[in-house]
Parts: C-alpha cells; structure tokens; sequence
C-alpha cells in the first residue's frame, strides 16, 4: 500500500472513532490508539513527534497520557531520540514493529471494506481497488447528462488548451458541450510553448479573455507563485466538494504550497513503450532495469533493416532536458535537493536549500552516462527528436522500444495500420541500480484565471468541475483519449475495453509508481529547462564531455537559484 493510501484508511477510522467516542455515549476515549494513530500520521506526513504533541493528542489527562507513551515505548512500539547534545529533549519515533502492525491493520481493514461493499473477491484481488475512490457508483458509468443550470447561453465561454486528445474532443464536441453546459463553448487550442506564453500574457491583461485555462502540471508553482491562476480551496470548502476519486499523483501535482490550483483532466503517465512482438522473437523480457534496457535495445537494435533499439527524446531544448530529469529520477534522484519523504520526495513544501542543484552527484553521472550509452542504439533522428517526431518513428514500426506518454498512445492502439498496433506492453520506467520504480505524472489539470469577477469565477469552477467528472472522462476515452485521472473512470468496462494502458496506469498509481517529484513544479522550471536542454544536448553530440555538460548545468542552475533568493 502506498503511503497516501495509508493516510486515507487512517482518517477513515479516525472518523469512526470519533462518531462513537465524541458523538455518542457508546465507547470511551482510547488514548493508547490515539497516540498510535498520531504517531503514524506523523511518521507517513514526514513531520516531527515530540512527547508533548504525543500526549496531547492522546485526548486525556497528562499523568495519564504519559502512562500510556511509556508503555508503548516498553512494548517496542515507540522509541526516543535525544533532539539535543544534552539528550534533555526527545523526539518520538514509530518502531518497525509498529509501522508493521499497523500496515497489516491497514490491509486488514481494506480487505473488509473492498469484500463487504463487493470491490474485490478476495484478498488476492484487494489491489484492484484503492481505498477512497468512488465504487459505490455504477461501474457502468452514463452518457453525460446537462447541467442542471446552465452557465448562461447570453455570453461565451473561452477554455485555453493545448493540442491533445482531450482538447481535440472538446473542440470537436463544442456543439455537443454548449447543450451540456447551456451556454456559447470556445475552445482555443494552442501547441505547447505557445500555451505558456499565452498564459502569461493573458495575465497582463486587465480582464481575462479566458474562463478556463489548462495547465502543463510543471507550470503550477510559476503560475501559482506570481498570481497568474487562482487557488480553489476556498470555493472547495464552500461547495464540499470530495476529490478522493482523483488518482492522487494527478491531484497532488495540481497543488503548491499547500494550496490546490486545478483539478487534473488529461493527466499522462511517462512509460517504456515495448513491441513484446519483437522481444518474444528474440526471446527477452521487457526491461525492469535499465541495465536490461540496455542489452535489449543492443540486441533489438538492427539499423541496416531500418529497425533501431530504441527512439529517444534527444531534441536540443526541452525535449532534451525533460528526458534527462526523467532519467536521473531512474537513478533515484531528484533534479533539486527536495526533502525524502518516505521512498518519495516532498514536493508539497519546497523552500531554500531544496531549490539548490543536484548535478555534481553520483546519480547524475550514471545517468548521463547511461544516455550516452543507450544513445549508440538509438534512432538516427534522435538528436532531433520532439514527442511527436518519436512517436511518429515508433508508431511506423522503425523501433523497438521508446519512453512515451500514455495519451500519446492512441497513436499505435487507435490505427489499426501501425506495425505496433496490438503489439505494444507498457512498462514503467526501467528503475537504475538500488533506485525504486518510478514514473513521471504529467499531463494537464484546469485552472482559473487570475482576475475574473465573481459572476465568472463562480462560472469558472461549475464548468471545471462538470469537465471532469467521471462520466466526461469516460466521453473522453471513448472518443480517443487513452488517459483517465479518476479511479472510478478507469473501472468502467467500456473504458477498460478501449486500451490495456488505461488499467496499467490506473495499477501505477495504485502502487505509487507514479510521481511528481521527477519533474518538480518550481517557478523556475522554464529556465532549468533552458539550462540542462542545452547543456546535455551538447553533451550527446559530443560536443563537451559528462563531467563538463553536467559542471556547467550546476554552475548555471546554482547562479539562478541564487539570484532568486532561496538560499
């Protein structure tokens, strides 16, 4: 179980406790739970247990509260850490034997609940579902029905967007989307950079000629940071509105600083895509490792039969740098020096040194080397590679591996013309020696605009929420878009019918391989773009060697951060 999995079954039993202890006569305090469950919060949050916090939280008197800690701490379930040279002061800390008590509580529990409400058959299938989401609906979702009041069919409602499926969808299905919405629908859709700088620019502007904007998830802490969309947790709180269904990478990657700034729409998983045709030939396993990565892209690798190992993302720019975050994060390391949480890293606080380059390290080198290595087996055109060129090469059948974004699938799975339809097995990203799996999340989430009156904000958040819905999603699906942000989606048998990738995905997340921290939303991700584009494309060409490509990124990156002010 992931940790935020976790969280959501301790919160749900926190509740039942506090109905039958607080609410009613029917069971008394239990300060021993409590202070376990206070613990544990702690532990998975990444904060801080004092003996003070503990007893407080343990919700009766102190003498007795003590009682209590001192008996965990004897039963090996608690034990204290000198905060200070003097060892006056301590800090609590969960035993592994209680993080293991606890987890199988937690998996105990979640058994019960998915066997009583008929989510699984068994504890064999207890994966299948994730604790929170919403499977008490149909698993059959409906065709979207109208809006019970429309936003108002005397005005027009502009939605800035990329050129991706989902997009695509709305633009074409405008008509269908102004009877659901009663109301004029525009969708402007613009290619990826010329997104960014429309959004800025529509920022400088004193009323906005956008109701909706879509958002790259990276964008989020620059957009959030200079007031360029606006934070939703207070009309959240207003309308109760339950996010619980949303995949909690997507959801969690629309947040900064502890704020939430959109609701995800078309998020995208980074995947190994593999011909499993081609491995069975030469009698391989997809890769889990990038080591096996390796030896399959050079036995795969067949250039004179117009057939190559692998096809990267090698194009000088943003291509390129996004490629090498991705990587490094293979090898078990963020591109800034974010705080660990857990297996994970914290991207929720992101303050001083954690904005300070992690480009003179150990992990970098093995994964700039490892590009090096992997580029000997890569399609010719790689160097000049963007996400549309690379999947156009897979797509036509003229290599047998490349990373992709899961809604850039559609391009093999939905042409029954391309040598990888049907031959396709999606993997997450090979992880490097001693690293975990890991997968970037990325895609796009709707936010609102900075500025608007209250009549069009209050518009803003009606039409956001109805976009994404369960039941739009699905739409989406159906009418080409290979992606679903929300358990319940993901579980419709249509939806599942459309691609395999949607249930590997929706599998991902579930086991937490899917992650925002590779990619970290700081407001200076452009220019760190900028830098290493340049720097590690150089570096490929053979222009400057490994330890000058990645000095340099380092020096340059550091210098910005400086200028900034964070540390």
């Amino acid at each position: 179980m992931t940790r935020e999995e976790l969280l959501r079954i301790l919160t749900f039993v926190e509740s039942n406790r506090d109905i039958s202890e607080k609410r009613t006569s029917l069971a008394t305090v239990d300060p021993r739970w409590n202070i376990v469950a206070y613990a544990m919060r702690r532990h998975l949050e990444g904060k801080l247990l004092t003996v003070t916090s503990a007893a407080s939280a343990a919700d009766v008197p102190y003498g007795t509260a003590m009682r209590r800690i001192t008996e965990l701490i004897d039963e090996g379930l608690l034990h204290k850490r000198p905060k200070s040279r003097s060892g006056k002061s301590f800090s609590l800390h969960p035993t592994r034997k209680l993080i293991a008590e606890f987890e199988s509580f937690a998996m105990q529990l979640k058994a019960m609940v998915g066997n009583t409400f008929g989510f699984t058959t068994g504890d064999s299938e207890m994966g299948d579902f994730y604790f929170g989401g919403y499977y008490m609906a149909s698993r059959t979702l409906p065709y979207p029905s109208a809006m019970r009041q429309g936003v108002g069919v005397d005005r027009t409602f502009r939605i800035l967007s990329p050129i991706d499926p989902t997009f695509k969808t709305l633009s074409e299905f405008s008509s269908n989307l102004d009877e659901l919405c009663g109301t004029n629908i525009e969708i402007v859709n613009l290619p990826l950079d010329e997104l960014h700088g429309e959004i800025m620019s529509n920022a400088g502007r004193q009323i906005s000629k956008y109701d909706l904007m879509a958002v790259d998830l990276p964008w989020i802490g620059q957009l959030a940071t200079e007031g360029v969309i606006e934070p939703l947790d207070e009309v959240m709180r207003e309308e109760r509105y339950n996010p619980s269904d949303f995949h909690n990478a997507a959801y969690k990657g629309s947040s900064w600083n502890g704020s939430q700034y959109g609701l995800p729409i078309q998020p995208t998983a980074e995947l190994l895509f593999c011909r499993a045709d081609l491995f069975a030939e030469a009698g391989l396993s997809c890769p889990t490792s990038t080591d096996e990565l390796l030896l399959a892209a050079r036995v795969l690798h067949r250039s004179g039969f117009n057939m190559s190992g692998i096809v990267m993302n090698f194009g000088r720019g943003t291509p390129m740098a996004h490629t090498f975050m991705q990587t490094l994060a293979d090898f078990g390391q963020p591109i800034i020096n974010l705080d660990p949480l857990g297996d994970e890293f914290n991207v929720a606080e992101i303050e001083g040194e954690n904005y300070r380059p992690l480009l003179d390290t150990d992990a970098a080198r093995e994964a700039a080397e490892f590009l090096l290595e992997l580029a000997e087996f890569s399609h010719k055109d790689s160097l000049s590679c963007n996400w549309d060129r690379r999947i156009g090469i897979f797509s036509r059948g003229e290599a047998a591996m490349t990373y992709g974004w899961s809604i850039r699938a559609a391009a093999f799975e939905l042409n029954e013309n391309s040598p990888a339809h049907g031959n396709v097995k999606f993997v997450p990203h090979p992880h490097g020696p001693g690293a975990r799996t890991v997968s970037p999340i990325g895609g796009f989430s709707l936010s609102v605009p900075a500025g608007l009156s209250a009549e069009r904000k209050k518009a803003s958040w009606k039409v956001m929420e109805y976009l994404t819905r369960p039941e739009m999603l699905k739409w989406y699906v159906l009418n080409g878009n290979l992606t679903s942000p929300r358990f319940s989606t993901s579980a419709d048998p249509e939806v599942q019918a459309s691609s395999s990738l949607i249930s590997e995905v929706d599998a991902m997340e579930r086991r937490g391989e899917l992650q925002t921290w590779p990619r970290p939303p700081i407001p200076e991700f452009s220019e760190l773009l900028s830098v290493l584009g340049d720097e590690i494309h150089m570096m490929l060409q053979g222009a400057i060697s490994v330890e000058d490509a990645l000095g340099r990124s380092q020096n340059r990156i550091d210098a910005l951060m400086r200028e900034r002010g964070h540390y």
